[in-house]
C-alpha cells in the first residue's frame, strides 16, 4: 500500500512538472513583433499607404495625352418645311433637315505647358505617401508604448499578488498568535480585532491585484491580437541602456510633421501656378454618314469628313476670390503644422528629462533596496539567534518577516518600474531605422 502511494506521488509530481513545461511563456519583444505583423489598426494604416500609391499614379497620368472615341447616332425632323439648313445662335447649333445621321470622332488632348503644375501635383502625392508611411511608423510606436504599459501593469500585479499571498500567510500566523495570547489573557481583544481587519484588507488588495492582472492580459490580447493561454507566463523585462538618444528632428513624430509641412508648401506652390496660363494641344478626326429615309443606309454612308488640330490657351481671370481664400487657408495650415512641431518638440524635451530623472531616481532607490536587503538579512540572523534563546517572542519575529516581505516586494516593483522607464525612453526616441514597416 505504501508502495502504491509512493508511485502515485511521483506520478502527480511528474504531471505538475509537465504542465509547467507546457505553459505558454511570452516576452514583451515577442508580443510587440506579433502585434506589428497582425494588428488591424496597422493594417489600415498600410492600406492608406497603398491608397497614396494610387494617388501618385493618378497624378502621373497628367504627363500623358488623352485619346477618346466618340460615336453619335440620331434622327432629326425638320418642322419649318425647309429641306436643308443650319442655324447658329450663341453657342447652339440648330439643324432643320429631316434625316438619319451618324458620326464618329477620335479626340486627342494634351497639356503642353502648365508652369510645372503637373510636377507639383506628383510631388504632393509622393509626399502624401511618405507622410502615410511615417504615420504607420508613429502608430506602431504608440501601439508598442501601450503594450509596454499593460505588460508592466501585468508584471507588477502578478508580483504584488504573489508577494501579498506570502504576507497574508504571515498575517494569519500573527493573528493566531494574538488569539492565543488573548485567550491566555496576555493580549487585548483590540489587538486581535486589528489583526483581523488587516487580514481582510490584505485579502481585498490581493483580489484587486488579481483583477488588475487579468484585465492587463485582456488588454494585451486586444491590442496585439495574440491569443493567450489561460496559464500564460509573462517573462521579466530586460534592462535596457538609455545612454543613446536621438534629437527631436530625428524622431518619428518630427519627421512626420516635417513631411506634412513640405506637402502643404507644395500645395501652396501648386495653387499659385494654377493662376498662370496653360497651353494645350487638341486634335479631332471625324467620320460622318446620313440618309433621309433609312437608318441602315445612313450607317453605310459613314465616311471620312474632316480633321483638325489646334492650340488652346487658358488663363483664369476671376474665380470669385477662390484662389486667394485657398492660398490663405494653406498658409494657415502651414502655420498650424509649425506650431504643432514646436509643441511636439517642447513635449519631447520635457518627456525625455522626466524619464531620465525617474530612471536615475529608481536606480538610486534600487541601490538603497539592495542595502536594505543586506540589513534585513543581518537583522534576520540576529533575530533568529535571539529567538533560539527565547529573548524575543514569536510575534516580533513574524512581524519582522512581514516587514521584510514588504521590502522585497517594493524592491521588485521598483526594478520593474526601472526596466519600464528604460524601454519607454527607447520607444520615445525611435527613428525610421527602428520602424518595422516592410
Amino acid at each position: 500500500m505504501a508502495s502504491v502511494g509512493k508511485h502515485l506521488k511521483r506520478y502527480l509530481l511528474f504531471v505538475v512538472f509537465s504542465l509547467s513545461l507546457d505553459a505558454q511563456t511570452l516576452s514583451l519583444d515577442e508580443i510587440l513583433e506579433y502585434a506589428s505583423g497582425h494588428c488591424k489598426m496597422l493594417a489600415m494604416k498600410e492600406t492608406d499607404v497603398r491608397i497614396a500609391d494610387t494617388n501618385i499614379e493618378n497624378a502621373q497620368s497628367a504627363y500623358y495625352p488623352s485619346l477618346n472615341f466618340v460615336y453619335n447616332t440620331e434622327y432629326n425632323q425638320a418642322l419649318d418645311g425647309m429641306p436643308l439648313g443650319v442655324e447658329s445662335v450663341g453657342g447652339t447649333t440648330i439643324t432643320n433637315s429631316t434625316q438619319y445621321q451618324n458620326s464618329l470622332a477620335l479626340q486627342l488632348q494634351y497639356d503642353l505647358f502648365q508652369f510645372g503644375a503637373t510636377n507639383k501635383q506628383v510631388a504632393i502625392s509622393e509626399l502624401e505617401k511618405t507622410a502615410k508611411q511615417k504615420e504607420w511608423c508613429l502608430s506602431e510606436q504608440q501601439l508598442h508604448q501601450s503594450l509596454l504599459e499593460y505588460y508592466v501593469k501585468a508584471l507588477k500585479a502578478k508580483e504584488e499578488h504573489a508577494s501579498k499571498l506570502k504576507i497574508l500567510e504571515l498575517r494569519r500566523e500573527i493573528y493566531k498568535m494574538r488569539e492565543r495570547l488573548y485567550k491566555a489573557g496576555e493580549s487585548s481583544r483590540v489587538d486581535v480585532g486589528n489583526e483581523a481587519i488587516a487580514i481582510v484588507e490584505l485579502q481585498t488588495e490581493i483580489a484587486n491585484t488579481l483583477m488588475e492582472y487579468k484585465e492587463s492580459l485582456i488588454r494585451l490580447e486586444q491590442l496585439s491580437t495574440l491569443e493567450f493561454e489561460k496559464d500564460v507566463v509573462l517573462l521579466p523585462l530586460d534592462m535596457q541602456n538609455i545612454e543613446t538618444s536621438k534629437n527631436f528632428e530625428e524622431t518619428l513624430e518630427a519627421q512626420k510633421i516635417q513631411t506634412q509641412i513640405l506637402q502643404k508648401q507644395e500645395e501652396l506652390s501648386l495653387n499659385l501656378r494654377r493662376q498662370f496660363p496653360s497651353l494645350g494641344l487638341y486634335s479631332n478626326y471625324y467620320l460622318y454618314g446620313s440618309d433621309a429615309d433609312v437608318y441602315r443606309e445612313s450607317f453605310k454612308d459613314i465616311g471620312e469628313k474632316s480633321w483638325n488640330v489646334g492650340l488652346s490657351l487658358r488663363l483664369n481671370i476671376f474665380e470669385g476670390f477662390k484662389h486667394s481664400s485657398t492660398h490663405e487657408r494653406l498658409h494657415l495650415e502651414v502655420k498650424k503644422l509649425k506650431q504643432q512641431y514646436e509643441q511636439a518638440e517642447h513635449d519631447f524635451r520635457y518627456e525625455t528629462q522626466a524619464k531620465k530623472s525617474k530612471f536615475e531616481e529608481l536606480s538610486l532607490m534600487q541601490t538603497h533596496a539592495q542595502e536594505l536587503f543586506y540589513e534585513d538579512k543581518n537583522k534576520q540572523e540576529m533575530l533568529e539567534r535571539l529567538r533560539a534563546t527565547e529573548q524575543i517572542d514569536q510575534i516580533s519575529y513574524l512581524s519582522f518577516l512581514h516587514e521584510q516581505a514588504q521590502h522585497a516586494m517594493q524592491a521588485k516593483i521598483r526594478e520593474i518600474d526601472k526596466a519600464y522607464e528604460a524601454r519607454s525612453y527607447i520607444i520615445l526616441h525611435r527613428g525610421l531605422d527602428q520602424c518595422t514597416q516592410p
